[in-house]
């Protein structure tokens, strides 16, 4: 277990001793989450200060670790005191979605569930919430779509056809009608999805670029076989075209940051003789893989597909020619 992050393992631990009504030795927890007796104690020292109630139970020369079944029955809530822990420090995930219906609702939940525990355990909480845990900051101010999206999930609930003015990035403002499927956040922007109307296909729309909407009278049927996961599944972003191959060698600076993480589920990883990588995807589109391949500047070359290729070329030079302007 991580030595930097003491909380996160004593609620790690707090979740084992739950699942073990008859209790644990120290040896037993230490085997189990790949520790040391010495690192057990100190995380077991860490939940008594919050403070949880613990106590062992002798049977002969070993010693039962448990939680207090009077403490626990107190709690009027149906959660475990790990998940009340983990669900508390896990608040500041909605802050992207603050000034929004949905923000207000988590975080008058958040509020109820607050309410029911023990005072000096939420006391110590509060006290810890900032030392170990960063929040995810708002990056777009979508208290001024309130009740856009509120509109938008009550016609997704209702099954109410949306009469939208959009303004899509490269044109200009035009009517839309839009069966509404789905709400997606992402990156810090809210997504529409639904069937639209004009092209006579599911579409992706992009909430703050909507200038007005109305929900209709007009109703559409249940899309049984719609699926977010199942539509966004090939998408490098949001938006979705025809899928491509795609293939990217990146110099050798990058190889060990790339390989940190998966950037697309399809992707293939290919390390060559000289340290450098290969990347290859199969997406949906080009336009945001690129704008993706782009940002690694000089230490990025597209292999395929051809369009892509050219693309990336078309837009260095024109990056070219506006930095030769004065």
């Amino acid at each position: 277990m991580s030595r930097d992050k003491p909380l996160l393992r004593a609620i790690k631990l707090l979740s084992l001793i739950e699942r073990n009504a008859n209790g644990l030795r120290v040896t037993d927890m230490a085997e189990q989450l790949g520790a040391t007796p010495r690192a057990i104690y100190r995380d077991l020292g860490v939940l008594e200060k919050l403070p949880v109630q613990l106590y062992t139970d002798k049977n002969g020369k070993e010693s039962y670790w448990k939680i207090d079944p009077d403490f626990r029955n107190r709690l009027s809530i149906p959660f475990t005191l790990s998940e009340l822990l983990s669900l508390y420090f896990a608040q500041d995930s909605i802050r992207p979605l603050d000034g929004t219906v949905l923000h207000d609702s988590l975080q008058a939940l958040f509020e109820k569930v607050w309410a029911n525990l023990p005072k000096p355990l939420f006391k110590e909480m509060v006290g810890l919430r900032g030392s170990f845990l960063s929040g995810i900051p708002a990056q777009k101010d979508y208290g001024v779509y309130r009740e856009f999206i509120k509109v938008i999930q009550e016609a997704i609930e209702g099954r109410r056809v949306l009469q939208l003015l959009y303004h899509p990035r490269d044109r200009s403002p035009a009517e839309r009608k839009v069966n509404p499927y789905a709400v997606h956040l992402r990156n810090g922007t809210f997504y529409l999805i639904g069937y639209c109307h004009l092209r006579k296909a599911v579409r992706t729309f992009v909430v703050d670029r909507m200038q007005k909407i109305k929900m209709t009278e007009e109703s559409f049927p249940a899309q049984l076989g719609f699926s977010l996961e199942s539509y966004l599944r090939h998408s490098f972003g949001m938006f979705r075209e025809d899928l491509v191959r795609v293939k990217v060698r990146f110099d050798k600076s990058l190889t060990r940051y790339l390989l940190e993480r998966c950037w697309h589920p399809s992707q293939k990883n290919k390390k060559l003789k000289d340290g450098s990588l290969e990347l290859g995807f199969e997406v949906a589109g080009i336009k945001e893989i690129k704008t993706w391949i782009l940002g690694f500047g000089s230490l990025a070359k597209v292999l395929e597909p051809g369009s892509l290729v050219k693309e990336v070329k078309d837009d260095l030079t024109r990056s070219l020619r506006f930095y030769a302007k004065p």
